[in-house]
């Protein structure tokens, strides 16, 4: 092949890329001008923008407020379980308000207490109850009921208090059951979720195993522990579902209702007078919580209810 033949090949070869590279181009455009759109009413293209769009966050009190009004909209029984019988064969009372909520974490006796001392699944494997309430030596039994009116025995083996709260931690002898529910707790900073209006419901219990209904009040700390006050309701409704604090009351649920799922607060630890009562706060004390846990068997730790759905203040 001649000089002049190798600089024509070379040549029909840069010819040959170029219209390769123009092809690619026109694609890229074509693929572009896919995306204007004429406006409406005129002749003047504009270009599709993508719309981000933020979701609209809820208010976390009207949240647990209305999930309380729509549970008592229909005057309902105040009991979780129907008249007391068998311990071991203890019907769930289908005719309680608050029977579409999962209850079946809080405990149905504590032997030979009954209903004194509460008993509150926190994980899998470990209960929250009172430090000042005379329970038996270790083990003693602690019994749960499901939404089949299945009844589970469990040993309470080992309990340990958190600092110097009344915040005791039972371990059991053996993981419970899946059909019982582990509650989720509250974080620690949850105040942030409320602006000027913190005195959202609780749902609490007492040795009766009623399902009772009080209202948020201020964190207290005059009794040497950072604890939670419970008042009787202002709004006129919820304040039927109130009843005084009596002694054996102590270790019983204090929680609310967050998306139809009962989230705790704490246990009794003692009343003021016959309007309120002090709960303890396990959301002032998780770390010590979930270390109390950790020193009792290893892999466990409470879950704290997500609340990044609602708004922050």
């Amino acid at each position: 092949m001649t000089t002049l033949e190798n600089l024509l090949s070379e040549h029909n070869a840069i010819i040959q890329k170029i219209i390769v590279e123009a092809k690619k181009e026109a694609i890229a455009i074509t693929s572009s001008t896919s995306n204007i759109n004429v406006g409406i009413g005129t002749n003047t293209p504009t270009i599709n923008q993508k719309v981000t769009t933020t979701q609209t966050k809820l208010d976390l009190f009207s949240h647990i407020s209305s999930n309380f009004d729509n549970l008592i909209k229909e005057k309902k029984d105040k009991n979780i379980m129907t008249p007391y019988g068998n311990p071991y064969n203890w019907p769930r009372n289908n005719n309680c308000w608050a029977k579409s909520i999962d209850l079946t974490g809080y405990a149905g006796c504590v032997v030979p207490l009954g209903g004194v001392g509460g008993g509150t699944l926190i994980t899998k494997k470990h209960v929250l109850l009172a430090n000042h309430v005379p329970y038996s030596a270790s083990p003693f039994m602690i019994f749960f009921v499901n939404n089949n009116n299945v009844s589970f025995i469990y040993n309470v083996v080992k309990t340990k208090r958190v600092a110097d709260t009344d915040i005791l931690i039972g371990e059991l002898d053996k993981e419970v059951d899946a059909s019982l529910k582990v509650c989720s707790v509250l974080p620690a900073n949850y105040i942030k979720y409320f602006g000027k209006e913190a005195n959202f419901p609780l749902l609490y219990s007492d040795q009766e195993r009623k399902a009772l209904i009080g209202e948020h009040g201020l964190i207290n700390t005059s009794s040497g522990s950072t604890n939670t006050l419970l008042n009787i309701s202002k709004d006129a409704n919820r304040a039927q579902y109130f009843e005084p604090l009596i002694g054996g009351d102590s270790g019983n649920i204090v929680s609310t209702i967050i998306n139809n799922e009962l989230i705790l607060i704490g246990g009794w630890y003692m009343t003021l007078g016959t309007m309120a009562g002090l709960a303890t706060s396990i959301p002032s004390y998780i770390n010590e919580v979930n270390n109390t846990i950790t020193s009792l068997s290893s892999g466990y730790k409470v879950n704290e209810v997500d609340l990044s759905g609602f708004k922050m203040y």
